[in-house]
C-alpha cells in the first residue's frame, strides 16, 4: 500500500492545534509533539512506529519509522522513515539521513525541517532532487514570511516528491490563537 503523503500533510495541517503548541513552547516540544502525532497516526493505520529506531543496529538512528509484517523474528515492511530537524544548520543533514543509501529501503520518506527562508528551501529541494531515489518523499519546510514578525515560524511549505521530480506541492499559514498555534491552508485574515 502506497502512503498518499499529501493527505497526510493535509491531516497534519487540519489537526495541528490538537497538538497544543504555543510560542511559548521550546524548539524541543515542537519536534516532540509532532512525531508523537506521526506514531499515534501510524498505530491508527495498523503500523508498529518506533522512535530512535536503528533497523536492529544497521542505520543511525531515525526519529520514527514505521513497519508491517512481522514473522516473529524481524520486520519485512519498511512503511515509513520520518526525520523532524528543528536547528537551521542542519537541513542537509537531514536531507542525507532521509536519501541515504542503506540496507532497508523505507517505502516512503518524510522530512519537517525549520528552514530560514524560501531562498534556502529552493536550494534544498534541488538538493533533494539530486538524492532521492523513493518514489514516496514529502518535505515539509517551516519558515517565515518575508512580513513576519510574530516569533515563530508563520509559512508550512510541502513538498512531494518522486524519484528527482517534484509532483505536488501545497503551502499551509501558522497563525496565533488565544495562545495556541493553528495551521490553514488560507493565508489568515489581518
Amino acid at each position: 500500500m502506497k502512503l498518499d503523503l499529501m493527505k497526510l500533510f493535509d491531516g497534519y495541517v487540519r489537526n495541528y492545534h490538537t497538538l497544543n503548541l504555543s510560542i511559548h513552547h521550546g524548539r524541543h516540544s515542537f519536534t516532540m509533539s509532532e512525531i508523537e502525532y506521526f506514531s499515534r497516526l501510524g498505530s491508527m493505520l495498523g503500523f508498529l512506529p518506533y522512535t530512535e529506531d536503528t533497523c536492529n543496529g544497521t542505520y543511525r538512528a531515525m526519529d520514527m519509522t514505521w513497519w508491517d509484517n512481522f514473522d516473529g523474528d524481524y520486520w519485512h515492511n519498511f512503511i515509513l522513515h520520518l526525520e523532524r530537524e528543528n536547528s537551521l544548520n542542519k537541513d542537509l543533514e537531514t536531507l542525507e539521513k532521509l536519501f541515504d543509501e542503506r540496507e532497508s529501503v523505507p517505502q516512503s520518506v518524510i522530512g519537517i525541517m525549520n528552514v530560514k527562508n524560501a531562498t534556502r528551501i529552493d536550494e534544498l529541494i534541488t538538493e533533494a532532487k539530486n538524492r532521492c531515489k523513493i518514489n514516496n518523499a514529502l518535505l515539509i519546510f517551516r519558515t517565515n514570511s518575508i512580513e513576519n514578525d510574530k516569533g515563530y515560524f508563520d509559512e508550512v511549505h510541502a513538498y512531494l516528491l518522486h524519484k528527482n521530480t517534484v509532483k505536488k506541492t501545497k503551502t499551509a499559514y501558522v497563525s496565533d490563537i488565544s495562545g495556541t498555534l493553528y495551521m490553514q491552508f488560507e493565508h489568515p485574515k489581518p
